[in-house]
């Protein structure tokens, strides 16, 4: 009888310790990520010192965004800049998906550089935080902190060279 009863309790306590355990888990998976912190984590911004990177905030939102949310819209301005943190996007032109972007990448650049209404819709493939940038801010923060601007327009080529290469036959 008291080997049942210690059992039994032993039982118990394994089963509200690992709720416990459980509950901590995913309230650490749950937690709303920080402006700051998703800012740290964007591969765009890796080479601004942490001041330019705190400076940042000024032109940065940070949403959390659901599984086929569409963040890009061809052929309406949006006058911002998207990072996706997580999961990758698909990109359509004119209904045909031309491209499949992985996570970290950096959407409607083409925008900020030529003023001109999205050239295609892209889509969220995966529940993610996206860091966007308005571009009328970013560009007087640029102005401002010319080191900042020289870092992002050369980081921001560099990913156009990428995607231009890639879209090179071999």
């Amino acid at each position: 009888m008291i080997n049942r009863l210690i059992t039994c309790l032993i039982l118990v306590f394994v089963v509200v310790l690992g709720t416990f355990v459980g509950n901590a888990f995913t309230a650490e998976r749950t937690k709303p990520l920080e402006l700051s912190t998703a800012i740290s984590q964007a591969k765009l911004f890796a080479g601004l010192t942490d001041e330019q990177r705190a400076a940042l905030k000024i032109a940065a939102t940070l949403r959390h965004c659901q599984k086929g949310e569409l963040i890009i819209e061809q052929g309406k301005a949006s006058n911002r800049m998207f990072i996706v943190l997580e999961g990758q996007t698909r990109v359509k032109i004119n209904g045909k998906i031309v491209a499949v972007l992985p996570e970290q990448s950096l959407l409607g650049e083409i925008e900020f550089f030529d003023t001109l209404p999205a050239s295609a819709d892209v889509t969220l493939l995966k529940e993610s935080y996206v860091i966007e940038l308005n571009n009328a801010a970013l560009k007087n923060l640029m102005n401002k902190q010319p080191r900042l601007g020289y870092v992002l327009i050369s980081e921001i080529a560099r990913i156009e060279a990428q995607r231009i290469r890639a879209m090179n036959p071999k």
